[in-house]
């Protein structure tokens, strides 16, 4: 039997104390008699004293009080037994696996040497069973599934050499934090988070050390016709000298700023480009070369993304409108004048308390809409709906938050191919159907205070942002300037992006009609031009920028007195997980001991 809160024993020196005051404390009582002369007499008769030790210990008062306050000492203490129950890892260790852990750190070092290197060194930490992972495989050849830092901190990777392979180690470590709260995630890798982590999440990832100048982020910004272009950088404090800032797009100098940024500095700035965006952008530092050009030079590609052009008809009200514009890429216009032309490029219309314009065929979201004959039809019948949401519904997931408070809404009349997503028939709140192969959205409330309290809630622009992507699937796209990392998938294409900077072609065969088999045989005709279009392809930008093998990487990033912290206090739950405590028991028999003293008492 061990205790698990071995300070509380030196109360044990109480126990004594109740026997010590148990003999030397007055025992008197007052009694009332008849006549002093009879208390004279018989004090006369003989000496009087305090009762005899021995009487005293025969008290079954004073022993109640001995074991009462021995139990309670004895609870506060925790005693345990140890159990055989096998010792549970205390944390996990993800190791990235991904082809840059094989690039040369310091003292030409493999980067997961480095970043392995970085592990806890604390003896409790070191000896400390612990889950190995490999990243993106789920495990690594010649590596125990459980086994030490120590071990790992030693393991020699020529038995599972990184891959040459896509894979981003975070999800894995959100997730793996996520089944395991109470537990440390140790992720050794030389790629920074992109995302937010976790509290349990502690990283070790070694990165590379510039010894010289280099870019932290490049980023262009495309809107309204013109461009601009954002550049930071950071110089070590032993760079040689002042770089300069070169931008060129497609072969040709864009601008050029000398003296960008001094050493021991960091600068940013925002450019305005002059003139249409380029298809291919190269961002360099011109200066002393360092032996790691990767960080000097950033290469950007003109891509496409998704945007939403949604034209609102009525007054969506303020809560709609906030809700639209904080999803992305989603661009809100209004009809004037009853013109043709804002509806001919719209994407989406949002109608609140008015129709759907006639000529409109596409995807369309309402808010308290008029009767839509055969589909919706208003009532003067107010129902107490319930916040009931169809489960097997593709909208159902953007209603996982608490739901809102609704007054009593007027009840409308569903055709039979409207579907509730949130109420009932009998009392629908929200409804979806489909429209000549368009979809339609309608809430059929007022989306203001005096209806509900959901257009403060949280959800409520999580709903807006999933139902547009139910609605509009696929939207215009403007043009946006991209990067691809080393073996990252290529973007529209197959297989992984190149190792190493610049840029690529990238084969993407477009649509072509189809060739006779005499051309086909020849190579002539439409055949030949499919074939020299998808050989021209387009062009891949491939940069270091975004990951740890840039210059924002250095420092090294190390979380060892933090995650030997959590480790340790992980020891100490799965200690404690291996005993059983006896302390409860203990407590019952308490309150027994403090039942039987007020029995006796009386």
């Amino acid at each position: 039997m061990e205790f698990l809160a071995p300070w509380w024993l030196p109360g044990l020196l109480l126990v004594p104390a109740v026997f010590l005051w148990g003999l030397l404390a007055p025992r008197g009582r007052r009694v009332v008699v008849g006549s002093l002369m009879l208390w004279r007499r018989a004090l006369g008769a003989g000496p009087a004293g305090r009762p005899s030790a021995r009487v005293r210990l025969k008290s079954p008062l004073l022993w109640l009080d001995a074991a009462l306050v021995l139990l309670l000492v004895l609870v506060c203490a925790r005693p345990a037994l140890h159990t055989s129950a096998p010792a549970q890892p205390v944390a996990t260790v993800l190791v990235d696996r991904t082809a840059g852990m094989l690039a040369a750190g310091g003292a030409n070092l493999p980067r997961y040497r480095l970043a392995a290197d970085m592990l806890p060194v604390a003896d409790e930490a070191v000896g400390a069973p612990v889950r190995v992972v490999g990243v993106p495989a789920d495990a690594m050849d010649g590596a125990p599934a459980v086994a030490t830092l120590a071990a790992v901190r030693a393991l020699e990777f020529d038995g599972w050499r990184p891959i040459l392979a896509a894979g981003d180690v975070w999800p894995e470590a959100i997730g793996e934090a996520a089944r395991q709260p109470d537990r440390p995630v140790l992720v050794v890798t030389d790629v920074p988070p992109g995302v937010p982590l976790p509290p349990n999440v502690y990283i070790f990832a070694c990165g590379a050390a510039s010894r010289n100048a280099g870019l932290v982020r490049a980023a262009t910004r495309i809107e309204g016709g013109r461009w601009w272009l954002l550049v930071s950088a950071e110089a070590a404090a032993d760079a040689p000298g002042a770089f300069a800032l070169r931008v060129e797009g497609d072969g040709r100098a864009l601008a050029e700023v000398p003296g960008f940024i001094e050493p021991s500095k960091t600068a940013s700035r925002v450019l305005a480009m002059p003139g249409d965006p380029p298809d291919e952008l190269r961002v360099t530092l011109q200066g002393e070369p360092d032996g790691f050009p990767a960080d000097n030079a950033a290469y950007l590609v003109l891509e496409r993304a998704r945007q939403v052009r949604a034209l609102l008809v009525g007054d969506p009200g303020l809560y709609v409108r906030r809700a639209l514009a904080a999803a992305e890429g989603v661009r809100m216009f209004e009809a004037s004048g009853g013109g043709q032309e804002p509806l001919a490029s719209a994407d989406l219309v949002v109608a609140a308390s008015a129709p759907i314009p006639t000529d409109w065929t596409g995807p369309a979201a309402l808010v308290t809409p008029p009767e839509i004959p055969g589909r919706l039809k208003p009532t003067d019948e107010t129902v107490a709906a319930e916040w009931q949401v169809a489960a097997d519904h593709p909208l159902a997931d953007a209603f996982y938050l608490a739901p809102p408070d609704i007054s009593p809404v007027h009840r409308y009349e569903l055709g039979a191919d409207v579907r509730p997503l949130v109420g009932t028939r009998e009392a629908p709140l929200i409804v979806t159907w489909t429209e000549g192969g368009a979809k339609r959205l309608a809430v059929l409330f007022p989306l203001d205070r005096q209806a509900s309290d959901w257009p403060t809630l949280a959800g409520f622009p999580v709903f807006w942002s999933r139902a547009l992507e139910w609605l509009v699937p696929s939207g215009r796209a403007p043009p946006v300037h991209t990067t691809c990392r080393p073996y990252s998938p290529v973007p529209g294409g197959e297989g992984l992006a190149p190792a190493e900077p610049g840029f690529y072609s990238v084969l993407r065969p477009r649509s072509a009609k189809p060739a006779t088999q005499g051309e086909a045989e020849s190579g002539s005709g439409a055949a030949a031009a499919a074939k020299d279009e998808g050989e021209a392809g387009a062009r891949l930008g491939v940069s270091f920028i975004g990951s740890n093998e840039s210059f924002q990487a250095g420092p090294m990033r190390n979380d060892s007195e933090a995650a030997a912290a959590a480790i340790r206090k992980a020891i100490a739950a799965s200690s404690r997980a291996l005993y059983r405590d006896l302390w409860p028991y203990l407590a019952a028999l308490a309150v027994v001991a403090l039942v039987l003293r007020a029995w006796a008492a009386r």
